[in-house]
């Protein structure tokens, strides 16, 4: 499976993320777009969720332990922005101090936070 993220079991995480971006935009964009945000929460980077109605992507960076956010669109993710670390450490304390609730979508691995 050469130059192609399996992201196996999680299936369902794929159409959930592409249902809630399609309710933002067009199904063909959200089919596009829920591939390249998965594509990239992985190693360095961890998908925390989407805000600002599906217009913002926020990744967790555990190198730097802080916050990058991004534009995204079919073609593929903006640059991810400076982290930001507001004296966070930990990704917990982030989504803690966070409105979370308020977001268009949170990763299900970050829900319980809430």
């Amino acid at each position: 499976m050469s130059g192609t993220t399996n992201h196996g079991a999680l299936t369902h995480l794929a159409g959930e993320l592409a249902w809630t971006i399609a309710e933002h935009r067009t199904a063909t964009d959200a089919i596009a777009t829920t591939r390249h945000l998965l594509d990239a929460d992985e190693g360095r980077r961890e998908l925390l969720g989407l805000t600002e109605c599906c217009e913002r992507a926020v990744f967790w960076d555990n190198m730097l332990h802080g916050v990058a956010v991004t534009t995204f669109d079919a073609a593929g993710l903006g640059e991810l922005g400076a982290v930001d670390t507001d004296g966070h450490r930990r990704k917990g304390d982030y989504l803690r101090s966070e409105a979370v609730d308020g977001w268009a979508w949170v990763h299900p691995r970050h829900r319980w936070r809430r």
